[in-house]
């Protein structure tokens, strides 16, 4: 029966083949969208870990975390230190780890903060972050690399780096008056931590001396570094600062008395309800894009459909030939199902094959865009489901040109 199965659609290979390949299409546009949108937001869901809330100063939430965490967009405004200070007296909290943003390197954002940073920051549930050489800064002339800097600059322990002023589109001069050493470089994390660099606060303020309104007033070249002292580098404010609590029941008790302090307008987020928040708005646009994809899917259904009932009619002389040489009426029903499966096997087969180079893709593209890097299987549970309802749909559509078979007369293809 396969034999004259493949001899049969060898003799209709364009028309199966373009139905096959709109089949194959419209399960790749599905599959595609579900894939990315579910290894995105599995990405920033473990670009963090451990922090129960983020303070900055009072503006969205959404905001908020995604300049913060996933450096995306600019700050707004800062904190002052001072409210940073009396938060971390507080008894419900367990560390603090204060941060500056708002420069740049070769297009890779500087966060300014502290050494505990690496200490209490994790990603993936409860993965510490770790060195793959050199330690964390221990001089305010030292600075931190992710993975992806060291592997695109091709940076090592060392190594020198100046900061520019600004980031984004709002690049300004650099701070060619002094100089920041690589003392170490973190392993590969698949969230934005790779695409960092840390430098101390104390650090970050010494190369702003002398700056007022985005511009240079005076060199560091020229001033005398000794006359420094310890509280002249201690920064008067901060972009934000990352809080774990001693206790996750005090959460939104916390959250709640931070919105209230009175000293300056700031608030703390909670970084799992921020992206919820996120994911609920792009989950309508995904489901837009799904609901389309079906309708592709049921319109290619029908298309093939069609295309075995023009067929049926146009293969009179050889069914008519099958059954005068002993065929049975359910032979050739069998053989226009058969072909209904291979068709749909041969698209599931197709739409895998290219939603695993469309993933692979997509990857590049959204570690760069986001600088998270998703993780995509072969094949997922969920997606043998739709393939299973794809084709179980497309067995029985097929049963209706397999009926009409099963009902003609072999005098019929005779006359």
């Amino acid at each position: 029966m396969f034999k004259l199965l493949f001899k049969s659609i060898r003799s209709r290979i364009l028309p199966v083949s373009l139905v096959t390949i709109t089949l194959m299409a419209s399960m790749v546009l599905l599959l595609s969208i579900e894939r990315i949108q579910k290894a995105t937001e599995e990405g920033f869901n473990q670009s963090i870990s451990g922090v129960d809330a983020i303070i900055g100063p009072r503006s969205s939430s959404l905001e908020l975390v995604l300049y913060t965490v996933f450096h995306i967009g600019r700050p707004t405004n800062n904190i002052t230190m001072q409210t940073v200070d009396d938060i971390k007296q507080r008894k419900d909290i367990d560390w603090l780890v204060p941060i500056a943003l708002g420069d740049s390197h070769q297009g890779f954002r500087v966060i300014a903060t502290e050494k505990n940073y690496f200490q209490h920051i994790k990603y993936a549930g409860d993965r510490s972050l770790s060195m793959s050489s050199g330690s964390a800064f221990n001089q305010i002339s030292e600075a931190v690399i992710g993975a992806d800097v060291a592997k695109k600059l091709n940076y090592k322990i060392g190594s020198s780096l100046q900061i520019s002023h600004g980031s984004g589109e709002s690049i300004g001069m650099k701070h060619d008056d002094f100089s920041f050493k690589v003392s170490g470089i973190l392993n590969k994390t698949g969230t934005p931590i790779d695409q960092a660099i840390f430098v101390d606060l104390k650090g970050y303020e010494l190369i702003h001396i002398g700056w007022q309104s985005g511009k240079k007033l005076f060199s560091l070249d020229r001033f005398d570094m000794s006359s420094i002292t310890n509280d002249e580098l201690t920064p008067k404010t901060v972009t934000a600062a990352f809080v774990g609590l001693k206790s996750k029941l005090t959460l939104f008790k916390f959250a709640k008395s931070i919105q209230k302090y009175s000293d300056e307008a700031i608030s703390a987020v909670i970084p799992g309800i921020a992206l919820s928040q996120l994911w609920s708005v792009i989950g309508l646009v995904d489901k837009g894009f799904e609901l389309l994809s079906w309708i592709i899917i049921v319109i290619s259904l029908i298309a093939m459909v069609t295309l075995i009932i023009s067929s049926i009619e146009n293969r009179k002389r050889e069914m008519t030939i099958y059954r005068a040489n002993g065929a049975s009426a359910f032979f050739l029903s069998k053989l226009v199902v058969f072909e209904a499966l291979l068709i749909g096997v041969t698209a599931i087969i197709g739409a895998i094959v290219f939603v695993t180079i469309v993933s692979y893709l997509a990857t590049d593209q959204i570690n760069v865009a986001l600088g998270i890097t998703p993780k995509f299987e072969w094949v997922s549970l969920e997606e043998v489901k739709i393939f299973g309802i794809i084709l179980l749909a497309g067995v029985l559509s097929s049963l209706v040109p397999a009926i009409m078979v099963f009902r003609k007369n072999i005098h019929h293809g005779l006359s």
